[in-house]
């Protein structure tokens, strides 16, 4: 029983790290695509260009944001198995 609860804890424990690094992944892209945005707005670049920048960095931080909400889903199944494992 005691050691049920531990690997549950342990378990836990992973998925609140993943977490955590999920919601760091999102706001490390949402920081990177406003410094891409602030430099094609102070550049000397067409309408155009400045557009294509923003949808760049927006599909560039979509890109990042998808990838750490897909590992943050492995790490709770893997959790998740382990909580299986241990019962």
């Amino acid at each position: 029983m005691a050691n049920e609860n531990v690997e549950n804890a342990k378990a836990d424990a992973k998925k609140m790290m993943s977490d955590i690094g999920t919601k760091a992944a999102y706001a490390k892209a949402d920081l990177e695509a406003d410094v891409e945005k602030a430099k094609a707005t102070f550049g000397n670049k067409s309408d155009l260009e400045k557009k294509a920048a923003y949808v760049k960095a927006d599909l560039s931080a979509d890109v990042k944001k998808a990838k750490a909400n897909l590992g943050n889903k492995v790490a709770h199944a893997k959790a998740d198995a382990e909580k299986t494992k241990a019962s």
